[in-house]
């Protein structure tokens, strides 16, 4: 782990990057517009799609975890809050 701590940021980056893609791909795949996706996405309604949202429609692909998703949702998140507004 030591010899690579320079290139922690550059794997997680890419591992943000892939699960990003496959998101953006399923959502386009079987979504017309980005507030169906949204509105889809967003199970309580409350208005935010959280992690959990994200886990409960995507949690069964391979590339689709809970801390690349924590970190994906907070690079989105201006507020930090662990969750985004449409």
């Amino acid at each position: 782990m030591a010899e690579n701590r320079e290139e922690q940021p550059k794997i997680v980056q890419d591992r943000i990057s892939k699960i990003e893609k496959v998101l953006r791909q399923k959502l386009s795949d079987s979504y017309d517009s980005v507030r169906k996706a949204f509105l889809a996405l967003d199970s309580d309604h409350d208005g935010f799609i959280t992690i959990e949202d994200f886990l409960r429609n995507f949690g069964d692909e391979k590339d689709v975890n809970y801390p690349d998703l924590k970190k994906l949702i907070y690079s989105k998140d201006e507020l930090n809050q662990g969750k985004i507004s449409y």
